[in-house]
């Protein structure tokens, strides 16, 4: 039986030449580096330096945040803000094309220091050694748009569905003491 299907940039492992070789995974990862885990919007970076006016951010609470500047003033900082720092670590992901630009289904680790800290015996480590008091799976489907006047590379984010179990952070954010059953209303 004869279906159409459409051609997938499709790559597993961290960032590497591979990936800087198409255009859309090579702004992911300065994404990726340079806004969300650099923490873009509390160094005052313009949301409109990564996202369209229309971006829509649907967070793994079911939250819905439409905007661009709404996403980056107050969806980013709502998801990240728990943390001291974070990082994302890919290790799949499958992108192709459309008539706009590309969508992108990714797996990663994210990995997060609390701001009270975990004791030593209670870190786990990222792929290149470095400690974080939570280490989780999470993934993703992006929408991405070419825009001629667009600041990085000429693309923009449209779109950014978030896929994690925030579970695994909050036990470990209750076991150092950062948060109270009572802050989860219970």
């Amino acid at each position: 039986m004869y279906f159409p299907t459409t051609p997938a940039f499709i790559h597993t492992g961290p960032w590497s030449d591979h990936t800087r070789a198409h255009p859309a995974m090579r702004w992911m990862e300065s994404y990726t580096k340079n806004a969300v885990d650099a923490r873009g919007w509390e160094s005052n970076v313009p949301y409109s330096d990564w996202h369209t006016s229309d971006f829509t951010l649907y967070k793994a609470d079911g939250a819905v945040i439409h905007g661009g500047r709404e996403a980056w003033e107050e969806g980013f900082p709502s998801i990240y803000g728990p943390f001291e720092a974070h990082l994302h670590e890919p290790n799949f992901l499958a992108c192709w094309e459309t008539e706009e630009g590309w969508e992108m289904i990714g797996q990663a680790r994210v990995c997060v220091d609390f701001r009270v800290r975990a004791t030593e015996e209670e870190k786990m480590r990222d792929a290149g050694g470095r400690e974080w008091d939570c280490v989780t799976p999470a993934a993703f489907h992006f929408e991405y748009v070419r825009d001629g006047k667009a600041k990085n590379q000429g693309i923009l984010l449209r779109r950014t569905h978030i896929f994690a179990d925030s579970g695994p952070a909050l036990m470990r954010m209750l076991k150092v003491g950062q948060l109270k059953t009572q802050d989860l209303g219970l």
